[in-house]
């Protein structure tokens, strides 16, 4: 009886170690075709029949790599970035050394196109995209006119904005209006933004617009038209978007000349 138990833990002992006796090593060197030198970190990997990952490994510093197989019937796969992707049958071969070729292949043709931007209000978006109500007007258009005062040279010419004297004395000043008043007790004045810096222009309930003169009433009067680029005014919700409550008036911005590099003519 004790014998037969033997015999019983034998045979379940013997077939337990025939898995590890069917696991067998295969190795290789893997290297480029086109010069011969030995490629480091190639995949390779051993599929079965139903393309399943069964075990894999990479090649080491000499294009060299060992793998433990599961089954012969199954194959061996390498693959490795800038190469041809290969496959092996396994079999009964120990040794398997492997030769990638270089994938060669023409790029397209890549055109680098150029385009300047232009923006508008100070809105860093294209000017054809731009959904908001913007006008921009440069001094170029006024030239050869004689005007005292920015107020003079806008009056008429940008729709929306209204340009009103205060009184009918010399010297008293104007009032400006974009798209009418927002206020019946409070400033109802734009704000006037030069070259990015808001230029503030607070009025005293108390002032006396009948004896003030330019320098009193608006520090915008004290920008000389001459050295003024372009003016823009923004006139609906992105004037407040931008600039806060302060720009619930409407925003003007100035953008005065600056110097170019050229080249030293005489006249």
């Amino acid at each position: 009886m004790k014998s037969s138990y033997k015999l019983i833990l034998l045979l379940v002992f013997f077939a337990s170690t025939l898995p590890a006796f069917a696991q067998r090593v295969v190795q290789g060197t893997i290297s480029s075709k086109n010069d011969g030198y030995p490629l480091i970190g190639v995949n390779v990997t051993e599929v079965d029949a139903n393309n399943r990952v069964i075990s894999g490994t990479v090649t080491d510093f000499d294009g060299k790599y060992v793998l433990k197989i599961k089954s012969n019937d199954n194959r061996l796969t390498f693959s490795y970035v800038g190469y041809t992707k290969q496959e092996r049958k396994i079999g009964t071969a120990g040794v398997i050394n492997v030769e990638l070729n270089e994938i060669t292949q023409q790029i397209r043709d890549v055109t680098v196109t150029a385009q300047r931007r232009q923006t508008e209000g100070g809105f860093s978006i294209p000017k054809r995209e731009l959904a908001t109500a913007v006008q921009t007007i440069e001094m170029k258009e006024v030239e050869g006119i004689q005007v005292s005062s920015i107020d003079e040279a806008l009056q008429g010419r940008i729709a929306g904005l209204d340009i009103v004297a205060n009184s009918g004395d010399p010297g008293s000043g104007t009032s400006m209006r974009i798209r009418g008043a927002s206020s019946i007790n409070g400033n109802n004045q734009p704000l006037i933004v030069l070259n990015g810096v808001p230029y503030e222009m607070q009025v005293d309930q108390s002032f006396d617009y009948a004896n003030s003169n330019q320098e009193q009433y608006a520090n915008l009067l004290s920008i000389n038209p001459d050295d003024i680029q372009e003016i823009s005014v923004l006139k609906d919700a992105a004037a407040s978007a931008m600039y806060g409550n302060r720009g619930a008036n409407g925003v003007l911005l100035i953008k005065t000349k600056r110097g170019a590099v050229t080249k030293p003519t005489l006249s």
